[in-house]
């Protein structure tokens, strides 16, 4: 809410400074409409090319405000600072609520966090230097503001930065300025707007609005269905050209979300102590406390049009997160046509496939890799994007986890139905114990079938613990080569696995990668030794699908998949993955 409204408050100021200095007959809601669609368009082919654009903007419009701060000092005048609240604080309360949305660009970071490299560091570091660089640069130029013209002066206008800096530095202060405002609209408006998007989006990914908003454009890889309702909206909010009402509104939205936030870090800590937290909260939990306090009391303090606005869509999402069914088990307690309604409703709203892997060693990581690669072969079959989460006990493991994978790791024995508890194992589509320990692997995967998982899979090739656990509705999966294929199978593939019926080795269908020096490379599949019982079924080369034929030469990084009983597959894979001897 907060960044929709903010993006709309961006496109209207856009759109006065050119009706104001450019443009005097044009509509405002014809420039809303233009900016929204350009920066649609820009956004929806990715942002790559648009960060540059908005960091040369940026960078225009540091050094302007810098320039003009640092000039201006030169030039003010004591007497005008003086006294320091000439209205009294009762103005000053409210004002300081409504500019909130000017300080917000730290927000904006942490919408990109699945998109950062090693964000445990760099999302707090990106956040500190924007704030400690944001309060400096106001504080300098308020400074400057306030005391080059006296306060009744800078009351008249309604661009007090363009109006000062043309009463310091005449014509070119006041295009200077012009262009500042500009850059710095037009920038903000670019990346709210992106950054709106992908919080729709992730809204539809964890089932709270029509999971069709969650869905990513096949080329783009953007969200681009979000996208374009998002934009719908700031078009529909910006038409109204009320500077004032959109910036209000847009500082209630994140005004009550960061408060909420702050709430939640501790109800957190509190809920999921096993849970990696590598950055440290200092003073915790007096900090995020004092963060309620200081969002929470400006709210009363908003325009009372923005008041009934935003508490009414806070409403709605009010809503749409109690009728998640784990949020309120008593509405089973409704009339059964009602709830089969709500169950019918959220079958369309159904979230993508939620992952738990309890071992993060190489067998957890080899299927985490497999599941989160993006290559075409992969989209063939893909069903969803998986969303996956780590239980590991040992230090060195989850730290290695941390650098390797942008997803939530709890520390702590996977056995336990504590740190099972933790992990919200209702929330759990899919459970796969994945050490290297049958012995463990059986008892993790018995505790997390308790704990109500659903779907529960184990690593296992002692035919005792495998004759335990398929007893107890367990698929276990005992191929050690082809331990990550098989369970992208079983997720992905469940047609193909339930007629090979992949556990009971009748067939596989399982594909690798040639190596650089493999001893098939540079030899056509007629001329390699393959068990008559399997079958090359495709070739995927450079993205490329290849039609497997005899005469098909088989070249270094091929993905080569494979199908046939398990015995043959193997014996392929070993073909196939063997490498030349070097002297």
């Amino acid at each position: 809410m907060g960044n929709t409204l903010a993006c709309s408050l961006y496109a209207v100021i856009f759109a006065l400074t050119i009706k104001n200095y450019f443009f005097p007959e044009i509509s405002v809601v014809l420039v809303v409409l233009a900016t929204t669609v350009l920066f649609t368009a820009s956004n929806y082919r990715g942002q790559a090319e648009a960060l540059k654009v908005i960091t040369v903007m940026n960078i225009v419009e540091l050094a302007i405000l810098i320039g003009v701060g640092v000039l201006g000092v030169m030039q003010v005048e004591p007497a005008n600072l003086e006294p320091f609240a000439p209205m009294g604080l009762g103005p000053l309360l409210p004002t300081m609520a409504f500019i909130y949305i000017s300080y917000v660009g730290f927000d904006l970071i942490t919408v990109a966090a699945e998109e950062i490299i090693e964000p445990a560091k760099n999302i707090p570091r990106a956040i500190l230097i924007t704030l400690g660089v944001g309060v400096a640069i106001y504080l300098l130029l308020l400074y400057v503001m306030m005391g080059v013209v006296n306060y009744t002066e800078l009351a008249q206008t309604s661009t007090p930065f363009i109006f000062v800096a043309d009463v310091l530095f005449g014509p070119w202060g006041r295009w200077a300025g012009v262009i500042a405002t500009i850059m710095a609209s037009l920038s903000a408006f670019s990346v709210t707007l992106g950054a709106s998007s992908r919080v729709l989006f992730a809204l539809g990914r964890d089932g709270y609005v029509p999971e069709v908003l969650s869905r990513l454009h096949p080329t783009h890889n953007t969200p681009h269905i979000a996208l374009l309702v998002c934009a719908g909206i700031v078009v529909l909010l910006g038409a109204s050209g009320i500077v004032r009402l959109l910036a209000s509104a847009s500082s209630f939205g994140y005004l009550i979300a960061i408060g909420v936030v702050n709430y939640a870090v501790i109800a957190l800590h509190q809920k999921m102590p096993a849970l990696r937290r590598p950055f440290k909260i200092a003073l915790y939990p007096t900090i995020p406390i004092l963060g309620i306090i200081s969002c929470w009391f400006f709210v009363p303090l908003l325009e009372p049009q923005s008041l009934l606005l935003g508490t009414g869509l806070t409403a709605v999402g009010g809503v749409l997160y109690l009728i998640q069914p784990e949020n309120r088990p008593d509405l089973g307690a409704l009339p059964a046509v009602v709830h089969r309604l709500k169950l019918r409703i959220q079958s369309y709203w159904r979230p993508h496939m939620n992952l738990l892997i309890i071992g993060g060693g190489s067998q957890g990581r080899n299927i985490a890799d497999r599941l989160l690669k993006q290559d075409e072969f992969r989209m063939v079959f893909r069903s969803s994007e998986y969303q996956i989460t780590f239980i590991e006990q040992d230090e060195a493991t989850c730290e290695s986890l941390e650098q390797r994978y942008n997803v939530p790791i709890y520390q702590g024995d996977g056995a336990k139905q504590e740190i099972l508890e933790q992990v919200e194992p209702h929330k759990m589509d899919v459970a796969i114990a994945a050490t290297n320990s049958d012995e463990r692997n059986t008892i993790m995967a018995l505790q997390a079938k308790r704990m109500g998982i659903e779907r529960v899979i184990a690593i296992a090739r002692d035919p005792d613990y495998v004759s335990l656990m398929e007893d107890s509705g367990i698929t276990c999966i005992s191929a050690p080569y082809a331990t990550a294929a098989m369970v992208e199978n079983f997720l992905d593939r469940p047609g193909v696995a339930d007629l090979f019926e992949i556990e009971s080795g009748i067939a596989s269908l399982i594909d690798m990668e040639v190596p650089v020096n493999g001893k098939v490379v540079g030899r056509m599949i007629q001329d390699i030794d393959i068990p008559e019982q399997c079958v090359v079924a495709a070739i995927i080369r450079d993205d490329n699908f290849v039609v497997p034929r005899g005469r098909t030469e088989v070249r270094s990084g091929d993905h080569v998949v494979f199908v046939g009983p398990s015995d043959a597959v193997q014996e392929a894979h070993n073909t196939f993955s063997s490498e030349q001897e070097t002297a």
